[in-house]
């Protein structure tokens, strides 16, 4: 059972937790309708999700038996034959359309989740090789996931939660960029191709400059006038101190040895206690900001 859990990434499934944001902040969280679609719509995007995991997997098993965490993924060791690997995704991809089409959930929601695996399909098989390309691809993948969020329940989307999910997810992928030659060294343009154009001390820049926006936007978005007037709350502000320690912490993981240099994102979500506590703080005072308070 092990070795189906990590080949669907299961854990991974929390970066899907992006979907819940428009629910979250369109003040409708507590609605037992919407609230249940989203369920069924994170449901679905997490087997599209696995799907793309599956594919990546298989086309890069050799290059994974390089990289000291992904060499124990059930493929690149051995434990799952690729043409099994293959028949599950095909089967989980049918599942997340037949979800959404079973509850009927909103059309441009099943686009949304088809466009998402049309433009993973290209980065598998190409668009991971072109650098600085692909770490746009990774960062949009999350934008996606926010306006999957917002089709499941109707609403539009706020230009700048997308602006913050973008430079936030830009952010994350570059610190796992930089774990990654630090980790691999000589053995890094092996595994990831693209790693030759890259610099510890140019992704340090792009790291900065992603994380000065993320932060930045999220002020900005939370003085914004038409968003105090939607949100019912002017106080909002004051859930960016969690934002910037958030980014601060990462910042701070990528500058150190901690995890054994480790900087994916999602391991890092499970490993470490400070963001944890902040991620869980943040959720916290946004909750009691906007439906307590």
């Amino acid at each position: 059972m092990k070795w189906f859990i990590d080949l669907l990434r299961i854990k991974s499934w929390i970066k899907n937790g992006f979907l819940f944001l428009p629910l979250v902040f369109a003040m409708k969280l507590l609605s037992f309708d919407l609230f249940s679609k989203t369920i069924l719509a994170f449901i679905s995007f997490s087997f599209a999700c696995s799907f793309i995991y599956i594919l990546n997997d298989v086309f890069d098993a050799e290059k994974d038996k390089l990289h000291p965490r992904k060499k124990d993924r059930p493929i690149p060791s051995g434990a799952v034959s690729k043409s099994t690997a293959i028949g599950i995704a095909i089967l989980l991809l049918g599942l997340s359309v037949g979800i959404s089409l079973f509850f009927k959930l909103n059309l441009h929601f099943l686009w949304i989740t088809l466009l998402y695996v049309v433009l993973n399909v290209a980065y598998t098989l190409l668009l991971k090789r072109i650098n600085l390309i692909e770490l746009f691809v990774v960062a949009v993948n999350f934008v996606l996931r926010v306006l999957a969020g917002c089709f499941v329940i109707d609403v539009m989307p706020s230009h700048w939660i997308l602006v913050v999910t973008f430079f936030l997810s830009l952010m994350l992928i570059l610190v796992k960029r930089k774990s990654e030659l630090l980790i691999l060294k000589e053995n890094a343009q092996g595994h990831r191709a693209v790693l030759k154009n890259y610099s510890l001390e140019f992704l340090d820049k792009l790291i900065y400059i992603s994380a000065t926006i993320t932060v930045t936007s999220y002020i900005l978005y939370s003085i914004d006038p038409l968003v105090i007037k939607s949100l019912h709350t002017d106080k909002l502000m004051y859930t960016s101190l969690f934002v910037i320690i958030g980014v601060f912490r990462f910042i701070q993981i990528s500058e150190g040895k901690e995890y054994d240099g480790e900087g994916d994102p999602t391991t890092i979500l499970y490993k470490d206690r400070f963001t944890q506590i902040i991620i869980a703080c943040w959720l916290a005072s946004v909750y009691l900001l906007l439906y307590v308070g």
